[in-house]
């Protein structure tokens, strides 16, 4: 493949549920849009392992496909989810009265300081009354957190006012707590006085909720060396497509502590179940065992696309996609196809800023394309005009 099809793709291209929430590490939706229409047909079952904020299962959903998705981290389960299979407008309206009817003020005394200084007390006080009345085994809730964990917190207008429902941050994801807390004093920084469900109102306004031509997917909690959980009526996927872990890159329950904490959850217990290593012979082993359990819930004809990007260590890059064709893949019982070699400029990555590991990825990610026992050949490319207002009827 001498040019790749998705960098014809404007930008910013894709549904504008996409936009629900920022994720660090994420993948434009016109990489898994291409694969899905590639390497599968309507109907076909479509999964994610490593599903992040939902872009593939979301994208396979839209296509036509049964979109799957899961992942170790709450926060991804919760997004995921939400797109896979969102509620209807109705549905979410009738939900946000039930709760503004029993909005009831709430001590925010138990709540963390570090939570504290980052909310109006009003604000706060009514985030932690939704907490107690909104399950996330409802899909309607689920919705309304994925959106709320949206609009959290964000950097600030250009006029310097806050666009989410915490004083304006550096970044549009959570700084440390000690650094975030200097950054209000130094810049005198105030919080919001917002009333939450309003704005949860306008946010769902402003999403393209799909109504028709959506086949509703699935999503769910998740360690993939583990034996993987299945719907009971769903067939095996055609195709996986998923961007694992790399080398010891970034810490996702660190980055979100002020999401996990809408959500319930302690940055450390998430990272403590999230893959992270130095070692490259543990890499492989994790990708091995992952792969194994991938292989068991893909149909013999189908297939396996990873997005991995090379990592530095030190002055040596190391080309992840590859190791793990060549040491993993056979392993697992997978055919090799092609590793594709996807350039994009260091100022695209969000991994330009993340702190400590600053370096360690490169401008270069590759997609591994991997196949079942019975797979192949790779069928002819897919013609594609992304400024067609109906990309997704294919």
């Amino acid at each position: 493949m001498s040019k790749l099809p998705w960098h014809e793709a404007p930008r910013r291209w894709g549904h504008g549920l996409h936009s629900l929430c920022s994720y660090m590490a994420m993948f434009p939706p016109s990489i898994p849009h291409f694969f899905v229409r590639w390497l599968t047909e309507p109907g076909d079952v479509v999964y994610d392992p490593f599903s992040g904020r939902g872009t593939t299962a979301l994208e396979a959903c839209l296509l036509g496909r049964r979109g799957l998705g899961s992942d170790a981290n709450p926060m991804a389960w919760t997004l995921t989810a939400a797109k896979s299979n969102p509620p209807s407008i109705e549905r979410l309206m009738r939900r946000i009265d039930d709760l503004k009817k029993g909005m009831r003020s709430r001590s925010i005394a138990h709540v963390p300081d570090k939570i504290q200084m980052l909310f109006h007390p009003s604000t706060l006080s009514q985030l932690v009354s939704l907490q107690d009345r909104m399950s996330l085994l409802r899909g309607d809730d689920r919705f309304i957190y994925a959106v709320l964990l949206g609009i959290l917190h964000a950097n600030a207008r250009t006029d310097g006012t806050p666009r989410g429902l915490t004083v304006s941050m550096p970044n549009t994801f959570a700084m440390a707590p000690n650094y975030v807390k200097k950054y209000i004093g130094r810049h005198r920084l105030k919080a919001p006085e917002v009333d939450v469900l309003s704005a949860v109102i306008g946010r769902i306004e402003r999403l393209e909720i799909p109504s028709s031509g959506f086949t509703r997917g699935s999503a769910w909690m998740q360690d993939v060396t583990k034996p993987i959980e299945w719907p009971r009526e769903a067939r095996k996927a055609s195709l996986i497509f998923a961007s694992p872990p790399y080398l010891q890159v970034m810490k996702y329950g660190k980055l979100n502590w002020i999401r996990l904490w809408l959500l319930g959850h302690e940055p450390t217990d998430v990272d403590s179940k999230l893959f992270t290593s130095a070692s490259l012979t543990k890499y492989q082993d994790f990708m091995t065992s992952a792969l194994k359990r991938m292989r068991a819930r893909l149909q013999a004809d189908g297939y396996i696309c990873l997005v991995i990007g090379d990592v530095r260590q030190g002055t040596k890059t190391i080309n992840l996609a590859q190791e793990v064709a060549d040491n993993c893949a056979g392993r697992a019982g997978l055919r090799v196809f092609e590793v594709l070699d996807d350039h994009l400029p260091t100022k695209h990555k969000v991994s330009r800023i993340w702190g400590e590991m600053r370096g360690r990825a490169t401008k270069t990610d590759r997609i591994l394309v991997l196949g079942g026992a019975k797979a192949g050949p790779l069928p002819a490319l897919p013609k594609i005009d992304w400024l067609s207002s109906n990309c997704y009827g294919e």
